[in-house]
């Protein structure tokens, strides 16, 4: 067989798909939905069209419904459901399905892992590969060293086999959480019962009915950019609330996608509140602080009869008098004893103190307020505090369950309403965070219930999502490092400190049945994992590596064939996370096989794909990818149970229709392509029913309100003591600082000459100004507009300014969700890759629009172009996540598999990423209630890279 090399490089390709040129203006026009032309042959070949429904089966709130036009059986363009707008990133889907890079018949690794040497094998052989590695080592270390990865690339009834086929063969390895929210999800469990994480918070249209919006870290706009989903419902929502005279509030680090610029009824309804990165918690207190101490604008009816823990007096009873209430935190009498006044939180926040009051009055007579936060601002070290901090300030109005309000939460996500197909029962009952499978992988033998698995003999709060809904709670609550962690401790919240020697006695006084004092006494349990990942299945995702914490990591891990022994991939095209596999297997989309879907994240709409498309080249859909290795491992009766995938998602439907109104039979969906629910009109607001009839609809938390204080954070809190984590976690929401520069090893200027980032930056002749620079707090603004424009000098700091370090975090782009279309230009130039920085920091260092900028840490290094502006706060820069990872050159020295493979050698450098894949910066490191993803959570260096002059003249004439 013939070795094919490099093929990101798109050195592979031996057919050239139809219409795979996306960059003409033709083009272009059918990515915003025209019908635009294809190239003159392709229109001269195919004369008769036709249209067949089908759907954008990604990650996404918008999950577009489209129309796919054939000629002659091709694809031809992509145009939306006459009944549902799509994106421009639906539309886009021929320029994907099209592109030279998919994927097109299986492949074998012939050269280091990473490396992306891979030889074209058939199915049989591919098949017979992955059947003979999978049974092998189950055979030699047991079905509980097969995991599954975490993936986000499966939407439709039965877009997911590999977990019903494995758990036909024996189980595996599971995981819970996402990377999306698990850490208000703990929090949720806590304080509203694990019964309100689905649909979340309420619908962002019941926001309509608001005077005052209050947005933490969210944007709509962005993040769910199909207008008949959250984008649509983002515009209405403005306009609603602006005709009414009322106010959005967006608070965010950077002046995001559904903030306004232009002046103008939206633009004077909707104000950009920035603030500091990681400190929403701090101003959700200095507000609750305002609202009951200087307004008494807290429903104190509510707080007492429906709350636990506001005051002293609703605390449980062995709780009180020890200043453990959110009113002793609040006033100062207790946990830090220091009052939460707007001063206090306008030194950590940057926002000045007068507006923190003002918001605090705006929010004292809006009735009704919408109060929500987007998942950035838990995405963090600290964001379990802080999404419980804002949670809080929801619950504390006495709005909750009442028309044009939110709990607190995002807006509502739902849950879908179609089934899929049974998965069936797992007979290996382990499952770890999945933000830790790398972990799993170097030493699974050393991961317990204190590093978050579950389904261990001992551990009892391990088992939480088998135990009750009042232990359900406390679920997956420990340390993220475990006993002897080399991670570096955040600096000591004196809060938590304070509530540890106050609680100490009342927590051994817990009666031994209670399950938090059962997870305390088995922290140092004996029992571990039996077994480290040996062997990983990774369908429909680029979480192994592009979107995994410290990328670097990842790559040396999974190019180690000792530590995982076996990576299957199956994907539609070469991401950063299959060039790691041993084998490749060419997926098919959605849209090319017959599939049933949720049409939104709520379950309103139902989409299909007639399948009419089909597979192109040796492609294959997953589902038959399983029925093969089904029949080699003699369990294909087992897995099909005598049906067709087919066959499988009409019988799915037929018991779906049942339980609804006004949705058609299957024959005439297919034919409509899209379905809308007849009982589902209003919009849905959170917690309306318990509102209404408590008793009739009660909070599945232990007391049954809502538990501002919770007695198993409290014992997670005590569980931390002594580890790297301690203070971390406090059984009522506080702020809690996130990790700072240390855990990013930015914490001082670099001696070194050659390590010292800003090294070539001074020699080049941009030397840093001598002046002080304060990062965090004590901003100027403008007066028209509240953007910031520069730093504040502080005499408390003397160091140069470009050697402070900066903070780092990602968004949503709308030309991406997460990796998926990182590899589609047309929708990629959208949203160009670049590290915005504001103009106070640029200037401290030399960096100018389109300079090329160098961000490092501990983690590893980026190059991007950089891009000045006042929309990003001083003392943070931010970039678009989910670009894939490239290393420069991409030579064979500097590929992370053949890096790993030359040596072990600790100090090997890093390849130096220029795809600006965020994650180069980030940590593996686990948040520390819930193990969940803190990537929000970065600190770097920045440098304007020596190679800027070079780089400019050749963009400004390029060859």
């Amino acid at each position: 067989m013939k070795t094919i090399t490099n093929i990101a490089d798109r050195l592979f390709r031996k057919v050239e798909p139809v219409d795979s040129a996306f960059g003409s203006e033709a083009a272009e026009a059918a990515v915003e939905g025209a019908a635009g032309e294809t190239s003159r042959q392709t229109c001269t070949a195919f004369l008769a069209e036709t249209r067949t429904p089908a759907f954008c089966a990604i990650d996404c709130p918008g999950r577009c419904p489209l129309e796919l036009h054939l000629r002659d059986g091709e694809l031809a363009r992509v145009s939306a459901n006459k009944a549902a707008p799509a994106c421009h990133r639906g539309l886009s889907m021929r320029a994907w399905a099209n592109s030279p890079d998919r994927l097109m018949w299986p492949l074998r690794r012939v050269g280091p892992r990473g490396s992306a040497q891979f030889e074209r094998v058939t199915w049989d052989e591919a098949l017979d590969e992955i059947a003979d590695q999978v049974a092998r080592i189950r055979r030699e270390h047991g079905n509980e060293s097969i995991y599954l990865a975490y993936t986000t690339g499966q939407s439709c009834t039965t877009a997911d086999p590999f977990e019903r086929l494995m758990n036909r063969f024996g189980g595996f390895l599971d995981h819970y959480n996402n990377y999306s929210n698990p850490q208000i999800n703990a929090m949720v469990r806590s304080m509203y019962g694990p019964g309100a994480l689905y649909p979340g918070g309420s619908e962002l249209d019941a926001a309509g009915d608001a005077r005052l919006v209050l947005a933490f870290g969210a944007s709509p706009a962005e993040t769910g950019t199909g207008r008949a989903t959250w984008h649509g419902a983002w515009d209405r929502v403005v306009e609603q609330v602006g005709k009414r005279g009322g106010r959005i509030v967006m608070v965010d680090p950077r002046r995001n996608g559904s903030i306004p610029k232009r002046k103008g009824s939206s633009g004077e309804t909707v104000s950009w509140l920035p603030i500091n990165p990681g400190t929403d918690g701090a101003l959700a207190a200095a507000l609750l602080h305002e609202l009951a101490f200087t307004h008494n604008a807290l429903d104190w009816d509510f707080l007492r009869e429906r709350c636990i823990g506001f005051t002293d007096e609703t605390l449980p009873e062995r709780w009180r008098g020890m200043g453990l209430s959110v009113m002793d935190y609040l006033h100062g009498t207790g946990y830090d004893h220091m009052a939460k006044t707007p001063a206090w939180a306008a030194a950590i926040t940057g926002i000045p103190a007068d507006d923190i009051r003002e918001l605090a009055s705006q929010l004292a007579t809006a009735r009704p307020a919408f109060i929500m936060q987007g998942w950035g601002p838990q995405r963090r070290s600290n964001g379990e505090m802080t999404s419980g901090m804002i949670m809080m300030l929801a619950a504390a109005l006495g709005q909750v369950g009442l028309p044009g309000t939110n709990n607190g939460m995002n807006i509502a996500w739902g849950g879908g309403f179609l089934t899929r197909v049974s998965a069936g029962e797992n007979h290996i009952p382990f499952r770890i965070p999945a933000y830790r499978f790398l972990d799993a992988i170097e030493n699974g033998e050393a991961l317990g219930a204190r590093e978050g698995v579950r389904g261990l003999p001992e551990a009892g709060c391990s088992n939480a999502e088998d135990a009750s809904s009042a232990d359900k709670a406390q679920a997956g609550c420990a340390n993220a490092e475990g006993p002897g962690s080399t991670q570096e401790a955040p600096t000591e919240n004196d809060a938590a400190r304070g509530f540890a020697l106050a609680a100490k006695a009342s927590l051994e006084q817990t009666s031994h049945s209670n399950r938090a004092t059962d997870f305390v006494q088995h922290q140092d349990s004996a029992a571990h994992l039996p077994c480290s990942i040996k062997a990983i299945i990774c369908h429909g995702g680029n979480c192994l590596t592009n979107q995994h914490g410290d990328v670097n990591r990842a790559h040396r891990v999974l190019g180690d064939p000792s530590k995982c022994e076996f990576i299957l991939n199956i994907d539609v095209e070469l991401t950063d996370s299959a060039r790691y596999a041993d084998i490749v297997l060419p997926d098919l989309f959605r849209m090319e096989q017959e599939s049933a879907m949720n049409a939104d994240a709520w379950g309103r709409r139902i989409a299909v794909s007639t399948g009419e498309l089909g597979a192109r080249f040796e492609r294959r859909g997953a589902w038959e990818v399983c029925v093969e290795l089904a029949k080699r491992w003699g369990i294909e009766d087992a897995f099909t149970e005598g049906r067709t995938e087919g066959e499988w998602i009409r019988r799915l439907y037929e018991g779906d229709r049942e339980r609804s109104t006004g949705l058609p039979t299957f024959d005439r969906l297919l034919e409509e392509g899209l379905a809308w629910r007849a009982d589902r009109t209003e919009p849905f607001v959170a917690l309306a029913d318990w509102r209404s009839d408590p008793d009739a609809h009660p909070l599945d938390t232990p007391s049954g309100k809502i538990e501002l204080f919770s007695e198993q954070l409290a014992a997670a809190a005590e569980a931390l003591r002594g580890t790297p984590d301690e203070g971390a976690i406090t059984p009522i929401p506080t702020y809690v600082p996130e990790w700072g520069p240390a855990e990013f090893a930015v914490e001082r200027p670099a001696t070194d000459g050659a390590q010292e980032p800003d090294a070539e930056l001074r020699a080049d002749g941009h030397g840093c100004e001598s002046v002080a620079f304060l990062p965090a707090g004590g901003r100027e603004y403008e007066s028209d507009a509240g953007l910031p424009i520069s730093g504040r000098k502080s005499e408390s700091n003397t160091e140069p300014a470009c050697d402070l370090p900066l903070r780092v975090f990602g968004f949503h782009s709308v030309a991406r969700i997460h990796s998926s279309w990182g590899n589609v230009p047309a929708v990629s130039r959208r949203v160009p890759q670049v590290i915005s920085i504001n103009p106070a920091d640029a200037d401290a260092r030399g960096i100018a629009t389109d300079d090329l900028v160098e961000a490092s840490n501990r983690f590893g290094t980026l190059r991007l172009p950089a891009h000045v502006t006042e929309d990003v706060i001083a003392g943070t820069i931010v970039m678009p996540q989910g670009a894939w990872w490239q290393a420069e050159g991409r030579s064979m020295q500097n590929t992370p598999g053949a890096a790993s493979a030359r040596t072990a050698d600790a100090d090997a450098a890093e390849p130096i990423d220029v795809g600006g894949c965020i994650n180069t910066l980030t940590t593996s490191r686990p948040s520390p209630l819930a193990f969940g993803n803190p990537q929000h959570t970065c600190w770097c260096h920045l440098r304007r890279h020596m190679g800027t002059e070079a780089y400019l003249s050749e963009t400004a004439h390029p060859a």
